[in-house]
């Protein structure tokens, strides 16, 4: 099972989470926006020291696509808990992942749902 680390907000760039996955990658989720749910997620995988990130998935929550996809994720979160809001729904989502390439497929699967 994935490492997930705690949750740090900050108010000038948001919120975010990072995760150890069972292949000893490292991704960040973050959560960039005003509200529990605008703004956009990004998916980064950590390298060299966690100084350098490459950018692996980025849903704009005031999409289509956006809000069908944190709908999915948030159906059956408790009203006003961690995995109700953007960022904890994604990271709910991505922690069972195994690894990076685990991550990208069931991000994309996630983004195909109307």
């Amino acid at each position: 099972m994935a490492k997930v680390g705690r949750v740090v907000t900050d108010p000038k760039v948001g919120a975010y989470c990072r995760i150890t996955l069972d292949s000893g990658e490292k991704i960040l989720v973050n959560h960039e926006g005003s509200g529990f749910k605008d703004g956009r997620v990004t998916i980064e995988v950590l390298k060299f020291m966690r100084f350098a990130a490459d950018r692996i998935f980025t849903c704009h929550l005031d999409s289509l696509e956006g809000r069908a996809a944190l709908t999915h994720l948030t159906r059956d979160a408790r009203q006003g808990s961690v995995e109700a809001t953007a960022l904890g729904a994604f990271v709910e989502h991505v922690k069972s992942c195994t690894s990076v390439d685990e991550v990208k497929t069931s991000c994309a699967a996630l983004m195909s749902i109307r």
